[in-house]
Formats: C-alpha cells, sequence, structure tokens
C-alpha cells in the first residue's frame, strides 16, 4: 500500500510536464510514435515531416499513389493511432 506522499515514477513525470507546459510537446511525440507503429517500417520509412498542430496530425508522404492510399485509410489509422496514446486523441491527420 502506498503511503500518502508516495508517487509511481510516472505520475511524478507527469506532474513535472504539467508544471513545465510540456504536455504539448509529450502528445506530439506519442502521436509520432504512435503513427510509424501503425504504419509499419515500410511506410515510415516513406514519410518525410511529421507535425502536430492543434491536435492534427501532419503527415508529408514521398508518393502521391500513398498519400491517396493513406487518406481513405485516414479513419481507420485514427482509431488506431488513438487507441495507443495515453490520454491523448489526434482529431485528425492531414497527409501532403
Amino acid at each position: 500500500m502506498k503511503e500518502p506522499h508516495e508517487y509511481s515514477l510516472q505520475d511524478l513525470l507527469k506532474i513535472i510536464y504539467r508544471s513545465e507546459h510540456m504536455t504539448d510537446a509529450i502528445a506530439e511525440h506519442q502521436a509520432i510514435d504512435a503513427y510509424n507503429q501503425v504504419v509499419g517500417d515500410l511506410i515510415s520509412k516513406l514519410t518525410g515531416k511529421m507535425v502536430m498542430r492543434n491536435g492534427v496530425l501532419h503527415v508529408h508522404l514521398s508518393s502521391a499513389a500513398l498519400r491517396q492510399e493513406m487518406t481513405m485509410r485516414r479513419e481507420s489509422l485514427l482509431e488506431k493511432i488513438n487507441a495507443q496514446i495515453d490520454g491523448f486523441a489526434v482529431k485528425d491527420i492531414v497527409f501532403y
């Protein structure tokens, strides 16, 4: 049983991140990691710059055909990415 002032390392990091206003940067990192895990190694290699703005993941792809395919699968990707992210939701994905 935990004492009243005992915290796990995960809880302490969350407190520090909130107090230092680092939650947006961590959410962006989690979203990008989740995207790479969901799409796999091959598509990750064909993916360029990724940026998170206002809950929207902006993804640059090297191929027009791949961009079209990923756009068609956007809803499925969103569900899988959000399932992997702890306490944060990606609202949309935009492919360029």
